[in-house]
């Protein structure tokens, strides 16, 4: 039986080499196993293809994210399978296919606030990481008398609620074209119902667990059905705690000062795929 050799052609030592080596935030937590394949503290990030480039000017995949998979199963192949990345890993992961791709710096065009003339800048995006990979997912929430333990939500689960929050903006501007008032009445009923059932399964998502007294309830569909009937002081002190979190996830601001009239204020770098990945 004959043993196949691994290609070695002339042009192998032309091939991609990584760029940059991330450390990911999440500290391979959350991941499925089997989800990465190398060091989450020295992950190997290799520089955009021309036909990942290509892939990040297609709207259809763009808006399903399938783009950002297919990119990142290119750029860091380490990761077999990137619908798991949690939300706390997606920005550090995209700055560095960005870095490894362009540069650390990236030109940005800034609008002034005071006298609304444009003016260019440049942004190093290497402080970004080394910022995101201090932050801290606070895990637990405590809403008297209950605790929840709790997860960021996958790069799978967010993709589906931007999906599902599409939907439903078609949906409200189709009910305001009904003549009928009745008609437009059931629907608003509708819609809201169905909201209503989409904030409960994306909140169910981000909970591993619920403890009372000596309890603890991991099964997700016992969680739904307390979501569904509880009181609302329990939801909203877990929204509250969630937003927090998404919030201190954010780029952080950036003061920077107009050319023209000294006008000063605070910036924060686009992480949306479809500008982020466009060449200084």
């Amino acid at each position: 039986m004959q043993t196949l050799q691994p290609y070695s052609g002339k042009l192998t030592k032309f091939y991609r080499q990584p760029k940059v080596y991330l450390s990911l935030p999440s500290k391979g937590r959350w991941y499925k196993e089997g989800s990465i394949q190398e060091d989450v503290e020295n992950l190997p990030v290799f520089g955009m293809t021309a036909m990942d480039e290509i892939m990040f000017k297609t709207p259809d995949a763009l808006f399903s994210s399938e783009s950002t998979v297919s990119v990142i199963k290119s750029c860091i192949p380490a990761i077999t399978d990137p619908w798991q990345i949690p939300q706390t890993d997606i920005d550090t992961i995209l700055i560095g296919i960005r870095i490894a791709t362009y540069g650390e710096n990236m030109d940005m065009t800034i609008t002034c606030g005071g006298c609304k003339a444009e003016y260019d800048m440049g942004y190093n995006l290497l402080p970004l990481l080394e910022y995101f990979s201090q932050l801290q997912f606070h895990d637990t929430c405590v809403v008297p008398p209950l605790t929840f333990k709790l997860r960021p939500l996958n790069y799978k689960q967010q993709t589906d609620m931007k999906i599902d929050a599409y939907k439903m903006q078609k949906s409200i501007v189709e009910t305001s074209r009904l003549d009928d008032s009745e008609q437009n009445m059931k629907a608003l009923d509708s819609f809201y119902k169905e909201l209503g059932k989409i904030q409960a399964s994306n909140l169910k998502y981000q909970i591993e667990s619920i403890s009372a007294d000596e309890d603890t309830v991991t099964n997700q569909q016992e969680i739904l059905d307390w979501l569904q009937n509880s009181e609302k002081m329990f939801y909203d002190g877990l929204r509250k705690h969630i937003d927090a979190q998404r919030e201190a996830w954010q780029p952080p601001k950036q003061k920077v000062k107009c050319e023209s009239c000294g006008h000063e204020q605070d910036i924060t770098v686009d992480l949306d795929q479809s500008n982020f990945f466009e060449p200084s």
